[in-house]
């Protein structure tokens, strides 16, 4: 056989080339090819053939020679050959294999590494076994809509929106190779679900006292009730909805809370234990402590309707949520010089998460402290 002149098929060849993603490739029939990725520190062999107009690649995992590559290569162009084209029996699970070890052979290891977690995790568990000639528009749909959180809390749900269109995409990049080297004759099943819109970026909305005095004025009886809570404590949606009536604690004036960050004890003003103390008057401890005019509980999503409703009648800025409430306590608790851990711990979140997204209301804090100096 003749190996050309490419400078891959000795060791000391191969020591003198520049390390880069694409491989060196060498041409050992028609339509085959061997190829080397350079590393840094080593290398890989890469396998390639060209069938019905469409590249296949397979990384050699084990080969160490040029020879050794060249006829694990030759077996693997033997194998694919004798593969149908449509193969019913090709699953999900198979092409996210095959892309992973595309996606390391073009891109390296580390891309390669995180998109078989995120498949493994997301993907396969859900439509792995399934046939991927026999995977419907349906099944692909509700597997993207599974990945959202529809807990009632409007940033939650935007934040698994976004998180769901970077697990698609990734999905449809596997599943897009398949039908590119022809395992599959269709991509309709997934082409067409669509990624979520406008779910890029969070929603930084910072109402003013005025426009929540008028927030408040629109809105009435147990959504009034609700609104007024989310402003005095600056609790999630989700939390708010499933406290009771044990949960407030008027001896030490707390409000115990169990969210997405897990359970703790909201320390209250003495404008929100007055609030709460009178909301919870005369009723029984194992009742919710908020409820709907109609005597029932909130459900996850029942505040979207009212609070766009009264989003749209105080003529609010356009993105205002009922996340936008935690958002006003929180710049307004920092402004007034709470100190941040305190701030954190009683809203259930971080000091990470507050500097990322109240950065300039710490900020403005500081520099008021910083003018309390005497030098």
């Amino acid at each position: 056989m003749a190996y050309g002149k490419n400078g891959i098929d000795t060791i000391s060849k191969r020591r003198k080339l520049t390390p880069r993603r694409e491989p060196y490739w060498h041409k050992l029939g028609a339509g085959e090819y061997l190829g080397f990725r350079k590393t840094d520190d080593a290398g890989g062999w890469i396998a390639r053939i060209r069938l019905d107009e469409k590249q296949r690649y397979n990384a050699l995992k084990d080969a160490g020679s040029f020879e050794e590559a060249a006829k694990m290569a030759h077996k693997w162009f033997t194998q694919v050959r004798q593969t149908p084209t449509q193969d019913s029996r090709y699953t999900v699970k198979q092409a996210v294999t095959d892309y992973v070890d595309h996606l390391k052979v073009v891109k390296g290891d580390d891309p390669s590494t995180r998109s078989r977690q995120m498949l493994e995790k997301h993907l396969i568990p859900a439509l792995g076994k399934i046939e991927l000639p026999k995977l419907t528009h349906l099944q692909f749909k509700r597997w993207r809509d599974s990945l959202v959180r529809t807990d009632g809390d409007d940033e939650d749900a935007r934040k698994s929106k976004d998180s769901a269109n970077r697990i698609m995409t990734s999905a449809k990049a596997a599943l897009n190779l398949a039908h590119f080297t022809g395992v599959v004759a269709s991509n309709d099943a997934w082409s067409r679900v669509k990624p979520f819109q406008d779910v890029g970026a969070s929603r930084k909305v910072f109402l003013t006292a005025k426009q929540i005095t008028e927030l408040k004025r629109v809105t009435t009886g147990g959504f009034n009730l609700l609104i007024e809570a989310a402003i005095l404590t600056g609790a999630r949606y989700g939390e708010l909805i499933a406290a009771k009536v044990l949960d407030l604690d008027l001896i030490n004036g707390s409000l115990h809370l169990n969210g997405k960050t897990g359970p703790r004890d909201c320390y209250l003003s003495k404008d929100s234990y007055d609030f709460l103390k009178k909301v919870a008057k005369n009723r029984l401890p194992e009742a919710f402590l908020f409820v709907r005019d109609d005597g029932d509980p909130w459900g996850r999503c029942h505040q979207l309707r009212p609070m766009k409703a009264a989003v749209r009648a105080a003529k609010l800025p356009a993105g205002t949520v009922f996340y936008s409430l935690r958002h006003y306590h929180i710049s307004k608790a920092l402004l007034a010089g709470i100190p941040a851990q305190i701030v954190a711990e009683n809203t259930g979140t971080s000091i990470r998460m507050l500097e990322k997204h109240y950065a300039k209301f710490m900020q403005a804090d500081r520099r008021e402290m910083m003018d309390r100096v005497v030098l």
